[in-house]
C-alpha cells in the first residue's frame, strides 16, 4: 500500500476515475497538456454524446484528486515510468502500484512508430484531439489517417523551404480559405513549438459557424497569435503584408485568389494546395477548341488535363512575377486525388526568360481559346 505523501500528482501524465457511486456521475479521463508554457491536467467526461472539458492546473491535482476520489470507487494514475491504481473502499483511500506488463511492447512501438515527420503520432498536441484527427492517447483516429498526413507534408514542405530562407522576426500568415483549420493549427504549433519564433496567423473563411468554431479552440489554448476572420478571400486585405500565404484545397478559383492576392501584396513565401478546378473544364469546349479538343471527349481525361492546365498556368505566372516555382506531389494519390502543391518563393529572374515565359503561357491561352481566372486578376491589377 502506497501513501499519498508519497506520490507526486504534478508529475501524473495521465489519470481515469471509474465506477462511479452515483450512476448520474460518469467516467472522466484526463491527459497532460500544455498552455502557454504551463502544464495542466485536462479532463473529459462524456454525457449525453456532448463532450465537456476541464483544465485543472498540474499543481492543483493533488487537491482535485482529493476531492474527485471521493465520488468514485477507484482510479488509474498513469506517470512516464509507473502505474498507480486508488481505490476507495468507504472512504478509506488506498494506493497499489501496478506491475508494467507492456512496457517492452511500448518501447518497440515507441521505435517503430518514429518516422522523418515533423509531427508524429503520440506526440502531446491536444489541439488535434480537439480537431479529431488524435483521440486521447494522441494515436491518430481511424479515418483520419489521409488528412494528418496532408496536414504532415504541407508542413514539411514549408519546413523544406525554410532550410534555405532567413526566418523573420515575426512570421506572419493568412490560410485562404481555411475551413475547420488542421492546416491552421498546425503551421501555428510549427513555427512556436518547433521552430520557436512568434507568429501573426490569420485563418480566413466564409463560412461563420466553422469560424466561430476555430476562434473558440484558440481561445480555448490561449492562442493569442492566432485568429480568424469570416471573409471572402476576394474581399480580404490584412492590416500588415504577411510574409506567407497557405491554402489548402481552395475551392476552384479560391486559389487564384489566393495566388493573386500574394502576387499583389509580394509576399515571400506562397504554398497552395488547389482543389477541384472547374473553370477552365467548363471553358474548354468542342465549338471553340476545333482539333485539340478530340482526345479531350473523354471525361476523365477532360477533367485530368484542365486541372492540369489550370496549375501549370498559375506556376507560370508566378515565374513571370518573379517567383521560383515547384509544382509537385505533396501526398500519394492514394491519399488524395487532389495532391499537387504549388510552392512559390520570391526570387528574380532574367527579363528575356520571363518575356519567353509569358508568350507561351499567352498563346497556350489563345489555343484553348480559355480565360484563367488568375490572368483576369493579374491583368486587372
Amino acid at each position: 500500500m502506497i501513501k499519498t505523501e508519497n506520490l507526486d500528482f504534478e508529475s501524473i501524465n495521465k489519470i481515469i476515475f471509474s465506477s462511479p457511486f452515483d450512476k448520474n456521475d460518469v467516467k472522466i479521463a484526463g491527459r497532460r497538456i500544455k498552455i502557454k508554457e504551463k502544464d495542466y491536467i485536462q479532463f473529459e467526461h462524456i454525457k449525453n454524446n456532448k463532450a465537456f472539458h476541464e483544465n485543472i492546473p498540474a499543481e492543483d491535482l493533488k487537491d482535485f484528486f482529493g476531492e474527485k476520489i471521493l465520488k468514485y470507487k477507484q482510479a488509474d494514475m498513469f506517470f512516464s515510468d509507473s502505474h498507480y491504481m486508488a481505490f476507495n473502499k468507504n472512504g478509506e483511500i488506498t494506493f497499489h502500484k501496478i506491475k508494467e506488463k507492456t512496457r517492452e511492447h511500448t518501447e518497440v512501438y515507441d521505435h517503430n512508430r518514429r518516422k522523418n515527420y515533423i509531427i508524429n503520432e503520440g506526440d502531446n498536441i491536444p489541439i488535434l484531439c480537439e480537431l479529431g484527427i488524435f483521440n486521447k492517447d494522441f494515436q491518430i483516429i481511424k479515418g483520419m489517417y489521409s488528412k494528418f498526413k496532408q496536414i504532415n507534408n504541407f508542413v514539411e514542405i514549408i519546413d523544406a523551404a525554410f532550410k534555405q530562407a532567413k526566418l523573420p522576426d515575426i512570421m506572419r500568415i493568412v490560410d485562404f480559405g481555411c475551413g475547420n483549420s488542421y492546416l491552421t493549427f498546425v503551421v501555428h504549433y510549427y513555427f512556436t513549438q518547433i521552430k520557436k519564433i512568434p507568429v501573426h496567423i490569420t485563418g480566413v473563411d466564409r463560412q461563420t459557424d466553422i469560424i466561430t468554431h476555430c476562434r473558440e479552440l484558440a481561445g480555448m489554448y490561449g492562442y493569442n497569435d492566432l485568429y480568424f476572420q469570416c471573409a471572402d478571400i476576394k474581399d480580404y486585405s490584412p492590416e500588415i503584408v504577411p510574409n506567407m500565404i497557405i491554402s489548402l484545397h481552395g475551392c476552384n478559383t479560391a486559389t487564384d485568389y489566393a495566388i493573386y492576392n500574394g502576387i499583389k501584396w509580394g509576399v515571400e513565401f506562397i504554398f497552395v494546395a488547389p482543389c477541384c478546378q472547374q473553370e477552365i473544364n467548363e471553358q474548354m469546349k468542342r465549338d471553340n477548341m476545333g482539333e485539340l479538343y478530340a482526345p479531350l471527349k473523354y471525361g476523365v481525361l477532360k477533367d485530368r488535363f484542365s486541372a492540369l492546365l489550370t496549375d501549370g498556368l498559375r506556376a507560370n505566372m508566378l515565374e513571370i512575377f518573379d517567383y521560383k516555382t515547384e509544382v509537385a506531389e505533396f501526398v500519394g494519390f492514394n491519399h488524395s486525388p487532389k495532391n499537387i502543391l504549388i510552392k512559390a518563393v520570391k526570387s528574380s529572374h532574367d527579363i528575356k526568360y520571363k518575356q519567353l515565359l509569358k508568350e507561351q503561357t499567352d498563346k497556350l491561352i489563345a489555343d484553348f481559346n480559355i480565360n484563367p481566372k488568375l490572368c483576369e486578376l493579374i491583368n486587372s491589377m
